[in-house]
């Protein structure tokens, strides 16, 4: 399979889950790349590596497809300096800040081995659990409903 090909993989993925980023080795491909971005706009990433942070960090809720309904608030840095390949092989070095330094550091965890749930103390992880068993069990409802709706129109 090519760069691009794996790229372009990842992106359609990336898509159709709704995400901002995707790591391959989320889908099983052991490689050193991710895709972030969204709409039509996203980047891929091979052999990503961060030259500086910011020293400002920000704490907000962070989400992953890997872990469906999850939000948890990590602590990132506000901005980050990286360097990384194209597809093409092409090398960039780009600052991010915001959401953008936020999904390269949570899929550059992704390719290392670290997942966000590992980023939180035990007590946060456990409320953050309850709150998408309630999620989920609110959408189980509202299937049902959509089910008895559908049964009667038939």
């Amino acid at each position: 399979i090519s760069a691009e090909e794996l790229a372009s993989i990842l992106v359609e993925t990336c898509k159709k889950y709704n995400g901002l980023g995707l790591s391959a080795n989320q889908v099983g491909i052991k490689a050193r790349v991710f895709v972030m971005g969204k709409g039509d706009e996203y980047i891929s990433c091979f052999n990503p590596k961060i030259i500086a942070e910011s020293g400002e960090t920000v704490h907000m809720a962070e989400g992953c497809l890997s872990f469906p309904f999850l939000a948890l608030k990590i602590t990132r840095p506000a901005g980050i300096v990286v360097e990384y390949q194209d597809w093409k092989g092409e090398s960039h070095k780009a600052n991010f800040v915001g959401i953008s330094a936020r999904c390269f550091l949570h899929e550059l965890d992704h390719m290392n081995g670290i997942v966000y749930t590992d980023k939180v103390k035990p007590l946060a992880l456990q409320q953050g659990l309850k709150k998408r068993d309630k999620i989920k069990h609110l959408i189980k409802k509202a299937e049902k409903k959509i089910d008895i709706l559908e049964a009667k129109i038939k």
